[in-house]
């Protein structure tokens, strides 16, 4: 039985569990608790391995879930629909594309000048440096649902070869279900000007001051030698 096989009815079984105890929860919040709340290590506190090597995000992905933690986030990445129009218009869709799929005329154009930054609202973050790119601004949200008068403060391991800069570096969200952006800009200080491709991935934690939640996102990046 492969690994898939057990961990779908699993995982959907904790999805079950959480929007019992969550029925107003969409799916992406539903999602982003479960992913934020995962664990990096095994039972034994030790890092869990792909074979005998600590396990990557493209083996691991967010984690080993963590149901106690998955119910009680403390808060989530979620995701409205007109979040899914930017991310097409990022896509590059057309505006006949689009209403093809939405039925609304939209402007693109529009929509990426206001929304900067944002596509869709993930519990992660993929970065592409394609050749001649140098950096990235990547912008999230972020929705209280844990205690009110939160502070949440910044800890982040950038991926190698990368420097990160996230403005603000702490959140204060004084309401349930209030929601604050954060932008996070990714600088490249690799130089592709020869054929060559790479992958660096690391991770950035919301922390409460309390020590009650840890917010946890992992980070890929990936440079591509082509344009």
């Amino acid at each position: 039985m492969s690994g898939t096989s057990m961990a779908c009815p699993h995982v959907s079984g904790l999805a079950a569990l959480i929007h019992s105890a969550h029925p107003k929860w969409s799916p992406a919040a539903i999602k982003s608790a479960l992913m934020t709340t995962a664990d990096m290590t095994d039972h034994l506190g030790k890092p869990i391995l792909d074979g005998d090597k600590p396990a990557g995000l493209f083996a691991i992905g967010a984690g080993h879930v963590n149901p106690e933690r998955a119910i009680n986030p403390g808060l989530i990445y979620d995701i409205q629909p007109d979040d899914h129009i930017t991310h097409l218009c990022t896509l590059g869709y057309s505006r006949s594309d689009i209403f093809s799929i939405t039925h609304r005329n939209v402007s693109c154009h529009a929509i990426l000048q206001k929304n900067r930054g944002f596509s869709l609202n993930y519990p992660s973050f993929s970065v592409i440096f394609k050749k001649g790119e140098t950096r990235k601004m990547v912008r999230r949200r972020l929705t209280n649902v844990g205690k009110p008068n939160s502070i949440y403060s910044l800890e982040m391991k950038a991926p190698e070869g990368v420097s990160m800069r996230v403005r603000p570096r702490r959140l204060t969200f004084k309401h349930i279900n209030q929601t604050l952006s954060y932008k996070v800009w990714f600088i490249s200080k690799k130089r592709m000007d020869i054929k060559n491709s790479g992958f660096g991935q690391g991770r950035l934690t919301w922390v409460s001051m309390s020590g009650s939640y840890r917010v946890q996102s992992p980070i890929s990046v990936t440079w591509s030698s082509t344009k």
